[in-house]
C-alpha cells in the first residue's frame, strides 16, 4: 500500500507548476525567510512569548533531528525510494541516507508543534504549512508516504512537548 501510494503521489502529481513547487517546498533555504519574518512577528506581538516559542522550536528541532538520524534510520534502515525504484521521478538529488522516518517531516511539525503550541492561532497554519512538505517529500521521490507521516507525528509529537517543558521552566523561573 505504501509503495502504491507513493508512486500515484510521485507520479500523478507530475507538471511543469507543482514541479516547481513541490521542490521549493522541500528545500529547507526557501523557509527561512519566512520562518525569520514569522519569528520577528511574534517576538514584536509578545517578547517573551516569541523568545520562549524560538527556544521551544529550536530544542525540538535539535532533539527531534538528530534523534531522528542517528536513532532511527539506522533502526529502520529503510532505503528510500529514489534508490529502490529507478523508474519513481526525483526532482532533488537523491541522498544515500535511510528514509524512514523523514527528517523533514520531524523538522517541520516539530517547528509547527512548538510555535504553534505557544501561539495556538498559529497552530492552524502552520500544520498544513508542515503537511506540505511532508506532501512534497513524497512528491520529489525522497521519501515514502509512511516515511513523512512517522516523521510527523513524531516531530508534532516533540513539538508541543518541547514547547510545554519550556513554557513550564519559564514559569517556575518567574516566581
Amino acid at each position: 500500500m505504501d509503495t502504491a501510494l507513493f508512486h500515484a503521489i510521485n507520479s500523478g502529481m507530475a507538471g511543469p507548476v507543482t514541479d516547481w513547487l513541490m521542490v521549493m517546498l522541500s528545500n529547507k533555504y526557501d523557509w527561512i525567510g519566512p520562518i525569520l519574518i514569522l519569528v520577528a512577528g511574534m517576538i514584536y506581538v509578545s517578547p517573551k512569548y516569541g523568545i520562549m516559542a524560538v527556544i521551544s522550536a529550536g530544542l525540538a528541532v535539535a532533539v527531534g533531528d538528530m534523534f531522528t538520524f542517528y536513532v532511527l534510520k539506522p533502526f529502520f534502515a529503510r532505503p528510500r525510494p529514489c534508490i529502490t525504484f529507478p523508474e519513481a521521478r526525483v526532482l532533488m538529488s537523491c541522498v544515500d541516507s535511510f528514509s524512514l522516518p523523514s527528517n523533514h517531516a520531524v523538522n517541520s511539525l516539530a517547528v509547527a508543534g512548538a510555535l504553534g503550541w505557544i501561539f495556538r492561532p498559529l497552530l492552524w497554519w502552520l500544520v498544513p504549512a508542515g503537511l506540505l512538505v511532508c506532501l512534497s517529500r513524497v512528491a520529489v521521490g525522497a521519501h515514502y508516504p509512511l516515511d513523512v507521516t512517522v516523521g510527523a507525528v513524531l516531530g508534532f509529537f516533540i513539538g508541543v512537548s518541547s514547547a510545554m517543558m519550556v513554557k513550564r521552566l519559564w514559569e517556575k523561573n518567574e516566581r
